[in-house]
């Protein structure tokens, strides 16, 4: 072998970062990369724990750096959406004998337990478990560290030595953006980089930077479908700014994040995509609801109906069968036909949804009624200004359903956890009072700024 400098990817390394997230990061590139599928643009080392450090901190390796840092998104997303959507009231457990899968469920997470419990196994469980109880916090982590590493690097070379560095810079900032959110929709506080621990505010303005970066690097690239998606994620980080709890706190971001929305081209939509193997590329709600049937839909989503008529948008059918604990009657999703079933990451109805938030009235009417049409529902006469408002909410429930928006709209406008604290939990125990997640433990533990 060559004298070469490498990086090493091993525990030793592992154990002598500072954060649990971020370490869980750096120790999983190899893995991202094998995973989606860029291991044949490695130079062959001796050791297989061992990378060339120049094929990951040269300008040849930008793409490579791009294409890995959205497959620990996409990998992650996905498993998002299954775990806050257990959480958040979309599913329920219906998976034997786990009782961290339904202490998620039923809401009695918290940042104090080890890593063998739910609050554990959601801050530390990586893309590979997705199979039993899918993880949050390091997961997301790590698509957010590699996306602002690959940001870092490509800010440091040039357009001569990178072929279409703005668009790979845009990219990569507006998925750092997406990871950052689900964070702070999901997490009571965070840290990022062994930093200090911030607050869901904090965090926000972090994403609302990141998409701002975006915006600026796909204008300069020409590239209208990043600009799109910049603009989504930025309206969606200044609508979580701008409403908290069901109160407007800052009424010049609300109508920031109308402005922003409102530019989003008819049409737009940015998919996360999957793979029938490995398993950190299925489709993990089609896979944990349909095939695993380890979830089931929660009672809020089932029969969904719009003026009494059926909502095709959130479409469930009752199997008639329990799931596989052989109890929980078993309700499946019709959303995603299969495990390569691509999911949204950020569309024009979400975008016009905040826009009919930020404007209201007759605007907010005829947003909902241009959603209603594109489905076949009647149209939705209007009302009072809180009335209209009321149904703009309830839309976006359908409209986004098992996209991983619910558990951040139940907690930017403050929609009650159902049922509620207290209420036996069919699996034993009592619904708890969790809302956002507290900060994990193991982020504590590891983060000498904590």
């Amino acid at each position: 072998m060559h004298n070469t400098k490498v990086v090493v990817l091993d525990r030793a390394l592992v154990r002598r970062a500072a954060t649990a997230a971020t370490l869980v990061s750096i120790s999983l590139i190899a893995s991202a990369l094998v995973g989606c599928g860029f291991a044949d643009q490695l130079l062959e080392v001796e050791s297989p724990s061992r990378v060339l450090a120049e094929n990951l901190e040269g300008p040849g390796a930008a793409g490579l750096l791009v294409r890995s840092a959205i497959g620990d998104f996409e990998c992650a997303f996905g498993g998002f959406i299954v775990a806050a959507g257990l959480h958040g009231d979309e599913l329920m457990d219906s998976q034997q004998n786990q009782v961290i899968y339904k202490s998620v469920d039923r809401r009695t997470t918290t940042g104090e337990e080890g890593a063998g419990a739910a609050g554990g196994r959601l801050a530390t469980a990586t893309c590979n478990d997705n199979e039993t109880l899918p993880g949050i916090y390091t997961t997301l982590q790590t698509a957010r560290f590699q996306a602002d590493d690959a940001a870092r690097k490509l800010e440091g070379w040039t357009d001569a030595q990178v072929a279409g560095r703005q668009a790979l810079l845009a990219t990569v900032s507006a998925y750092a953006g997406y990871a950052l959110l689900l964070l702070a929709e999901s997490y009571c506080s965070l840290a990022i980089d062994v930093g200090p621990e911030i607050t869901r505010p904090q965090a926000f303005a972090e994403a609302e930077g990141r998409f701002t970066e975006a915006l600026t690097a796909a204008q300069a690239s020409g590239d209208q479908s990043l600009r799109n998606l910049a603009l989504v994620g930025r309206a969606r980080a200044r609508l979580d700014l701008a409403v908290v709890g069901g109160s407007v706190v800052s009424p010049s971001k609300l109508a920031e994040a109308g402005a922003d929305a409102q530019q989003v081209a008819a049409g737009f939509v940015r998919h996360a995509t999957f793979a029938a193997t490995p398993d950190r590329r299925k489709n993990v709600v089609f896979n944990a609801n349909n095939v695993a049937q380890t979830a089931t839909i929660q009672a809020p989503f089932r029969n969904v109906t719009d003026q009494g008529e059926p909502d095709p948008r959130a479409r469930v059918v009752d199997t008639g069968q329990p799931g596989s604990d052989n109890l929980t009657p078993l309700w499946t999703q019709t959303k995603y036909s299969s495990l390569d079933a691509s999911i949204p990451i950020a569309r024009w109805a979400e975008a016009q949804l905040i826009r009919a938030e930020a404007q209201g009235g007759s605007v907010a009417v005829g947003v909902i009624n241009a959603l209603h049409s594109a489905v076949g529902l009647r149209p939705f006469p209007g009302g009072t200004e809180a009335e209209i408002r009321q149904h703009v909410i309830d839309e976006r429930g359908r409209e986004l359903f098992l996209e991983g928006q619910h558990l951040g709209d139940k907690l930017r406008y403050g929609i009650p956890f159902r049922p509620p604290a207290g209420t036996p939990y069919p699996g034993g125990g009592t619904y708890g009072s969790t809302t956002c997640l507290p900060l994990p433990l193991q982020e504590r533990q590891n983060n000498p700024n904590l």
